[in-house]
């Protein structure tokens, strides 16, 4: 009855939130694991989001830490991604044949930029892999957003306007004359949930990088669950796909990062099925 309750929300307005998926006293050793591993990759990272944002492309904020593919850094949290209430509720949209096909972890340290309003990657404009609109009146994406820390209106909670999925464009790109990608909304709301909980919603929600005003980062992690009819080749690196689509276009990737194959080895035999289209030797 419950994940027919989330799914209905979903269905309804876009999003729901699933409380203590990762249970409260073990939330601390995960958030301190995951903050350890981006700053010991932090500048390769704040590399490659440079050169993307010297080439003209609207990507990230200043202030936030990102490290795509965090499985491959540490494992501690992947017991967890096949809860019934978030890979269940993903299989009601998707049927069983569901994969993961991002697992990244978004910090907000203090004092972070606001980000701009977007859909996320196939519905993202900015990409160069994007659906163009007026879009189908289809989910291809359910993402998720893991609480490590609280979320709440000084934390840098995620900024969202309910319903926005319904729409069959996003202001990304700015071809939405009545707003201004990087404003406030009139009907925008934060995720508010307590560390542990996760926040599902429709992959073209309209969301956006909110400012932590705190004085301690803000944790999450990103996780998508996607079916098994969608092409993820064009975001991975190497691939014809990418290629013609990406690299021939000097357009911006989505950029999806396999997964190292002693990575794959040692995960939960449950949770490989979610990962072995991304594996590479």
């Amino acid at each position: 009855m419950q994940n027919k309750n989330i799914y209905n929300e979903i269905i309804e307005n876009g999003y729901s939130i699933v409380k203590n998926v990762i249970p409260k006293n073990n939330t601390n050793e995960i958030r301190e694991k995951i903050v350890k591993v981006q700053k010991e990759n932090n500048s390769k990272a704040e590399e490659d989001l440079k050169k993307t944002r010297n080439k003209g492309h609207i990507i990230g904020v200043t202030g936030v830490g990102l490290l795509k593919q965090v499985v491959n850094h540490t494992q501690c949290f992947v017991k967890y991604l096949d809860h019934e209430s978030v890979l269940g509720v993903a299989k009601m949209f998707f049927g069983d044949y569901v994969r993961i096909s991002c697992t990244d972890c978004v910090i907000n340290y203090p004092g972070n930029e606001r980000g701009y309003w977007h859909a996320d990657w196939p519905y993202n404009g900015t990409n160069s892999t994007h659906i163009k609109s007026p879009y189908p009146d289809v989910m291809m994406h359910l993402s998720t957003i893991w609480m490590l820390t609280d979320f709440n209106s000084n934390s840098g909670s995620t900024y969202f306007i309910p319903k926005s999925f319904l729409k069959n464009s996003n202001p990304a790109t700015n071809k939405i004359p009545e707003m201004n990608n990087m404003d406030s909304h009139p009907e925008e709301k934060q995720v508010i949930g307590d560390a542990g909980s996760v926040f599902l919603y429709d992959s073209r929600l309209w969301h956006a990088v909110a400012i932590n005003n705190s004085d301690t980062p803000r944790v999450a992690l990103i996780i998508r669950y996607a079916p098994w009819w969608l092409n993820l080749t064009p975001t991975m690196r190497g691939t014809p796909d990418n290629k013609r689509m990406v690299i021939n276009t000097g357009g911006k990737n989505y950029d999806s990062i396999p997964l190292k194959r002693n990575v794959y080895e040692i995960l939960p035999d449950n949770i490989k099925d979610l990962y072995m289209h991304w594996v590479i030797d």
